[in-house]
């Protein structure tokens, strides 16, 4: 059984960036993907390289958060010149599906330009990969472009039922349990909670508890007792 635990996020605020990596450091994460328009961006890149050259990174595709990289008038609020907010503000727009195209592709080869090398795998904030099947077909056509594989359309299934007040050892467990004959990829949220997170993200506190039960010695002793094998895309 290969198990890929990937920490979405990464760059987003430097707490819950650096709890990703102790997630990787101390516990049993080995893949994570990375906000390329997120202020901490390069600055994780570079430090993941020369410090955690075995943790595998992605692009998570946003379309929610920050400042486009492109000009996408159909993505963005015209007042604030950031993406609409959440997805049911996106949702509401009548969406350029090429300007969605540009915008996706810029992030990627942001992340080429300032890593030197391709990302190990694409997924995105809040799923706006595959919100509508145009979406989608963007997606897996920018996957195909690159020769990436795509969360949720992958060799891996996709298991999601890690968060929040499911995010429990027993809770892991269960889930390694439920799918042991089976490669699979559990999204998850690590990190460190200071001010700035707490004042950008509605999910702060819960990344700690996440954090917590990724470096559990009784998880970390189940995967080992069962030769489960931790790993990234790559």
């Amino acid at each position: 059984m290969k198990l890929v635990i990937n920490g979405d996020d990464l760059g987003y605020t430097k707490a819950n960036t650096y709890g990703i990596f102790q997630a990787y450091t101390d516990g049993i994460l080995r893949s994570a993907t990375a906000l390329v328009n997120a202020k901490y961006f390069e600055e994780s890149i570079q430090k993941a390289q020369k410090e955690y050259p075995g943790l595998g990174i992605g692009v998570h595709l946003t379309l929610t958060l920050g400042k486009p990289l492109t000009n996408c008038p159909s993505l963005t609020d015209p007042e604030m010149g950031t993406f609409w907010k959440g997805r049911k503000a996106l949702f509401a727009q009548e969406l350029d599906y090429n300007e969605v195209y540009t915008e996706f592709k810029a992030q990627i080869d942001r992340f080429i330009e300032t890593a030197g090398r391709r990302p190990t795998h694409l997924d995105s904030h809040h799923s706006v990969h595959d919100m509508s099947p145009e979406a989608l077909a963007v997606s897996k056509r920018l996957a195909e472009e690159y020769g990436l594989q795509l969360r949720r359309y992958s060799s891996y299934r996709f298991i999601r039922e890690f968060t929040g007040k499911d995010a429990s050892v027993e809770k892991l467990i269960q889930l390694l349990e439920d799918n042991k004959d089976t490669d699979i990829e559990i999204m998850c949220h690590p990190g460190w909670c200071d001010l700035e997170l707490f004042r950008e993200s509605s999910y702060s506190l819960g990344r700690v508890q996440e954090l917590a039960v990724l470096c559990d010695e009784e998880v970390i002793r189940y995967i080992h007792d069962r030769n489960i094998e931790l790993c990234h895309y790559e």
